[in-house]
């Protein structure tokens, strides 16, 4: 599909983003492709009104997968050189930006009609700040301008390094839209998404009192022993399949726990990458556990999951929230019955219900995470929570990119 023509005269991006904030309804298209590198979610949503009393309408959202070729580029480019890279970041957009034009022309919107384009990027390196010396880096390729150009829409792109530049970890960055929807007068409830990474919000009515952290690996390792083990699986723990078959080996359960044991034991803010929880840490354990059946190697990355989730919530949450009884679940690792069962039962002691959210809101809701976020920044507000990310300061987030 032909990019929609560019606009006329070089100042309607600047008329476009200073009319954005007079309106007090707002259709964003937010892009998220996440660690797992299977594919792009997009989520168009209705924005009506300003935080913290806006209203959020899911329109229509999409997972657009990428080919085997496009996901291995993706996987070699975390540890390969600059100049793939600097490539990867281009072909992305241009792949993107096709799947944009596609995804509204499929929801019967023009591109038109979308007030503002949200991209995450794709996260190719992520180094918390325990880890550098006080300063976190990170790297998300997708280049914003290209996007820009070639959908014609207002676009927000590349948020976390505001974050980091005001002195956070540059993650987790969802909290603001999780307190935009869930937060309650008198009320404290937990968000836990189960991405790649397991990352928890605790909501409360004050932005301030928020908690969130990155707790441990949700699919990450899971899906990383499962594509070790043969069969039509394609290369993940389908419906549970897989870890449901199998039992925890406790000799690879202990040495998980006791490899990532300095991550656990960092009290909040803190942030995960790669090197946690990614390719390398599967490689080095498929190595060591050779002999281990792989459904076993998948079951135990469920508890390990599980029980690294668990500890965080009574580490770092309880003590400071007596009153938390709920936890609404998001993310791809909601598909997964053997998985949401242990994370059930290691919760159930600490006196938390899990809730799982409706399967179209939570398959989109990192994407949602980043449409409200770019909403909020073409707005002039602030969303990063210091109080999740550790920066000194509230601050808005993204580069913009003007059509």
């Amino acid at each position: 599909m032909a990019p929609p023509a560019p606009p006329d005269g070089p100042s309607d991006g600047l008329d476009r983003l200073a009319a954005y904030r007079t309106r007090p309804e707002r259709l964003v298209l937010g892009l998220m492709s996440g660690m797992s590198m299977d594919g792009l979610d997009l989520a168009l949503v209705r924005i009506r009104g300003r935080a913290p009393g806006l209203t959020v309408t899911r329109v229509a959202s999409e997972t657009r997968p990428y080919d085997d070729a496009l996901r291995a580029r993706i996987r070699a480019a975390t540890s390969g050189a600059i100049g793939e890279a600097a490539r990867l970041s281009f072909d992305l957009a241009e792949h993107w930006a096709a799947d944009v034009l596609a995804f509204l022309a499929a929801s019967g919107v023009q591109p038109t009609e979308v007030d503002a384009l949200a991209s995450h990027g794709q996260t190719l390196f992520h180094l918390p700040r325990a880890e550098n010396a006080g300063r976190a880096v990170t790297l998300q390729v997708g280049d914003g301008d290209l996007l820009a150009e070639r959908t014609g829409i207002l676009t927000v792109s590349d948020f976390r390094p505001r974050d980091i530049a005001a002195g956070g970890e540059g993650a987790p960055l969802i909290p603001y839209a999780d307190w935009c929807l869930w937060a309650r007068a008198g009320e404290v409830s937990a968000s836990v998404n189960l991405g790649s990474i397991a990352n928890v919000t605790v909501i409360t009515k004050d932005p301030a009192k928020v908690l969130a952290f990155d707790v441990g690996p949700a699919n990450a390792l899971i899906d990383g022993f499962a594509r070790e083990a043969p069969g039509g699986h394609g290369g993940i723990d389908l419906d549970g399949t897989l870890s449901r078959a199998g039992r925890v080996d406790a000799l690879l359960l202990a040495a998980l726990i006791d490899y990532v044991r300095p991550f656990l034991d960092t009290p909040p803010p803190k942030s995960a990458g790669f090197q946690h929880f990614g390719p390398e840490v599967v490689a080095r354990f498929v190595r060591v556990f050779s002999r281990s059946p792989h459904a076993d190697r998948v079951r135990t990355a469920v508890e390990f999951t599980a029980r690294t989730l668990a500890e965080g919530m009574q580490r770092f949450v309880r003590p400071r929230f007596r009153s938390l009884a709920l936890a609404r679940v998001s993310g791809g690792g909601t598909r997964n019955p053997t998985l949401m069962r242990a994370i059930t039962e290691r919760l159930a002691p600490l006196a938390i219900r899990v809730e799982t959210l409706e399967p179209a809101f939570s398959d989109a809701k990192e994407a949602i995470g980043f449409a409200l976020l770019a909403d909020a920044t073409l707005c002039g507000l602030s969303c990063n929570l210091p109080s999740a990310t550790g920066a000194r300061r509230g601050v808005p987030l993204g580069k913009l990119s003007l059509p």
